[in-house]
């Protein structure tokens, strides 16, 4: 901030980098009127010494001056504190302005006053006064210089007057080296503040880049996790999520008695249908195949997964066994219905067979036990004759255990 700046009263440092809330902060904390208290103790402690030393109107007036301007900034203040909040408009710093250099010139007219004709003792308190409060103005002048030089001058100047009247040259010198050497503090205090400003403005644009980047990294950490458990071909989950939905499943099954269903699903010939069709067919197949189960299952409790090659697996939860024969059915049929005329070499429609088995709730089973039997039943459906739905039924679900098979058969 150019020197030349720092003298208009208005200038407010750092106004356009600081943030709404640090301008409302430096704005409250100048209309602050603690240091006013203690600078109308200070020049009532100066009127009571001339008042002792025979000049009594003299101190009495000099004292009555500054409580006056102690009554504006305390009104003032009051004002500010009142205002709606979060407002903060232009003329709040023009209050501010014209208050300070009241109690500027009050200041400097009072000790003006008790700088002429009075005893040496209450000179000596005066001079001390007016140091502490124009180093008070100063000490605070990094957030609006001007008006802190306006105020300093006025006072340091009509103090001046006085002890010139009084015969004391020698001040007049003295207040303007000492004007100097507050005019170079608040220099490098207005300086001191600007670095601070920018030094918060930076780190406050690293935090939000960290910020941005971190959340950046979240998504593409999802991301990732998403493909971790999506099968890249057909789009449904994998093995892997496959592995931790059944497993969950089961455990919630426990807890929540309902019931659990697999199946274990394999398109019917298709080693013999890559052959004849291609490699190109034989994925677009599997593409068409698990958007017809999908659709089958949507708006149900389910998980759809490619397990592997032509094979894929259902968990369904919360279906009675009879429900879940009967969705397996209209996948079944929703395979059969699937049209592969679009796919190169324009193969015939496809077959599946399904391996199924339920457990019921209450049932105590693994996650091995399951796959067993869903395995079991369907191999059970292709050594039947293939399109068709093989159940696995019993009493229980224990792992060993051998239970009947019923078959399904699709015409």
């Amino acid at each position: 901030m150019r020197f030349s700046a720092m003298w208009n009263p208005l200038s407010f440092v750092g106004y356009e980098i600081a943030s709404k809330t640090q301008i409302e902060q430096t704005v409250r904390e100048l209309y602050n009127s603690r240091p006013h208290v203690a600078a109308t103790l200070g020049v009532g402690l100066a009127g009571l010494s001339a008042a002792l030393g025979g000049a009594v109107w003299t101190g009495i007036a000099a004292t009555l001056i500054v409580l006056a301007c102690l009554i504006v900034r305390l009104v003032l203040e009051r004002r500010f504190v009142a205002r709606s909040p979060g407002e903060m408009d232009p003329k709040w710093i023009r209050l501010f302005v014209a208050g300070s250099l009241t109690s500027g010139f009050g200041w400097g007219l009072s000790g003006a006053m008790l700088l002429y004709g009075t005893s040496a003792d209450t000179q000596a308190i005066t001079m001390g006064v007016a140091c502490a409060i124009a180093h008070g103005a100063a000490g605070r002048a990094y957030m609006m210089p001007g008006t802190a030089f306006y105020n300093i001058a006025l006072m340091i100047g009509l103090m001046s007057i006085g002890a010139y009247a009084n015969g004391n040259v020698i001040y007049v010198p003295a207040f303007l080296l000492y004007f100097t050497f507050l005019a170079s503090f608040i220099v490098q205090m207005v300086n001191n503040r600007m670095s601070q400003l920018r030094a918060e403005q930076m780190a406050e644009r690293l935090l939000q880049e960290l910020t941005e980047k971190n959340e950046l990294l979240r998504v593409a950490n999802e991301t990732l996790a998403t493909k971790a458990y999506k099968d890249p071909l057909t789009g449904l989950a994998n093995r892997r999520k496959f592995d931790l939905a059944l497993a969950e499943s089961l455990a919630a099954a426990g807890h929540n008695g309902f019931t659990v269903t697999l199946m274990m699903i394999d398109v019917d010939h298709f080693k013999a249908f890559n052959d004849t069709y291609g490699h190109q067919s034989g994925d677009g197949c599997l593409q068409l195949i698990s958007g017809a189960i999908s659709d089958t299952l949507s708006g149900r409790d389910s998980l759809v997964a490619r397990y592997g090659g032509e094979e894929f697996v259902v968990v369904l939860r919360g279906e009675d066994p009879a429900a879940a024969i009967a969705i397996a059915e209209r996948i079944c049929l929703a395979a059969r219905l699937t049209s592969l005329e679009t796919l190169p070499n324009a193969p015939p429609r496809q077959t599946i067979s399904i391996g199924l088995v339920s457990c019921r709730s209450g049932t105590a089973t693994t996650r091995e036990a399951m796959l067993a039997a869903a395995d079991e039943a369907l191999y059970e459906a292709k050594k039947s004759g293939r399109n068709r739905v093989c159940v696995y039924r019993g009493t229980g679900w224990e792992e060993g255990e051998v239970l009947s098979l019923d078959a399904v058969k699709h015409a």
